[in-house]
């Protein structure tokens, strides 16, 4: 198969769909696909693709753009598109959303999917304004037809061949956007986006991590991991590490806003135990240290405001790293998520409970252990790599049976 991804997103531009496009795209090339990614123009110091090829033409993506983006398909005559589509990393310009509505005349054979990173963006975002840009969607929606159109995700469901949804949440979404979607839509759960950390090189890879990290072997070491914004609970997390004993040492692996990491830092100080708090900052996803700071780590802590989901990368980084998982419980919970068996639930933005659920674990070895025992078996049966690469697949070649 010859496949091209389009997203707008690579390294070294940080964000989690950054590094899912990357790695995707690697795991892809490595089962033998002839993978070409179109992606936008590049600062210097990109990762060179192992196995696939780098189209980095896209200046922008909006306005007359789309001309280059469609003449940059037609060009490179893949066998099927795969679209990464999250609104936000478009700049919320709603022309990448006619994308299969174009190819579906000019290409009809052609197999247009979309993966949607979430169910739309992370952000209140607006479409550009302009004139030009008003005229160029004008002109997109009359060369789509105007019947079916969503006014967010354009023709992304009415048009793509087939969709992927990352849970079943999102799913639910798409199905209030566009009835029927679910025909032509599986679910593939984020996967562990992020290089692992070899056991055979320079001794064990939890030795090497906490050695990075100045730890010694009788600390207890929480781990957040994760890009760092309002919606991932940090708030939460330092609030109740602030009341957990001093031997307990938590790591922050993961970027986010300078002025909202330095709001953090400060209310750490504030709640106490700022001392014990290491923040790691960004960590490439072509090197292994973030994997290092995981298997440094005794448990891992993801405080999410709207509870977890399938789609949480972060959690199947943790679940792939064997790490017993304290998370929170939204409004609906998937049904894999079992309370103490493959994870701990515990209410969202509860300083008190969260700090009772690490407790728990903290003093409580067998507990430990139980989680992490259920949190590989969740990893292995829902979020590797090789599931995520042959679903990806099947839905690329129109082989899989369709379901929720």
């Amino acid at each position: 198969m010859k496949l091209l991804v389009v997203s707008s997103q690579y390294p070294p531009l940080r964000s989690p769909e950054s590094a899912h496009t990357f790695l995707l795209c690697e795991q892809l090339a490595a089962r033998g696909v002839k993978v070409d990614l179109l992606t936008s123009k590049l600062p210097p110091g990109f990762p060179v693709p192992e196995g696939f090829r780098l189209h980095a033409l896209m200046k922008s993506w909006g306005g007359l753009q789309f001309l280059t983006l469609v003449l940059s398909i037609w060009r490179l005559r893949p066998d099927a598109v795969l679209l990464i589509y999250i609104d936000w990393i478009y700049g919320c310009n709603p022309m990448v959303t006619f994308l299969p509505a174009v190819f579906r005349r000019l290409r009809p054979s052609m197999p247009f999917v979309t993966q949607f990173e979430n169910e739309s963006g992370l952000a209140s975002g607006h479409p550009p304004s302009g004139m030009k840009s008003r005229l160029v969607n004008w002109f997109l929606k009359e060369l789509a037809g105007r019947r079916g159109l969503h006014p967010v995700y354009g023709a992304l469901l009415r048009d793509s061949r087939r969709v992927i949804a990352l849970s079943e949440r999102h799913l639910e979404a798409f199905e209030r956007a566009q009835p029927g979607v679910s025909n032509k839509t599986q679910v593939i759960p984020a996967p562990p986006i992020m290089r692992f950390a070899s056991e055979t090189m320079c001794g064990s890879a939890r030795k090497r991590g906490r050695a990075l990290l100045g730890l010694s072997d009788q600390d207890m070491v929480l781990v957040y991991f994760g890009y760092v914004y309002s919606m991932k609970g940090v708030e939460t997390l330092l609030a109740a590490f602030g009341s957990l004993p001093v031997s307990t040492r938590l790591i922050v692996v993961g970027d986010g806003e300078a002025e909202y990491l330095s709001k953090l830092q400060e209310l750490s100080k504030q709640v106490g135990g700022a001392e014990r708090v290491i923040w790691t900052g960004h960590c490439k996803p072509e090197e292994e240290f973030a994997s290092l700071y995981l298997h440094a780590a005794d448990i891992c802590v993801l405080p999410f405001n709207d509870g977890v989901r399938l789609n949480n990368s972060s959690f199947a980084v943790a679940a792939s790293h064997g790490l017993p998982i304290v998370t929170t419980r939204g409004e609906s919970l998937e049904a894999p998520f079992l309370d103490g068996h493959n994870v701990r639930l515990c209410p969202p933005k509860d300083p008190g409970a969260l700090a009772a659920a690490i407790g728990e674990l903290i003093y409580s070895p067998v507990t430990r252990q139980k989680l992490a025992s259920g949190a590989r078996g969740f990893a292995e049966t829902h979020f590797s790599w090789e599931r995520v690469i042959q679903s990806t697949l099947e839905v690329l070649s129109g082989s899989t049976s369709l379901k929720k």
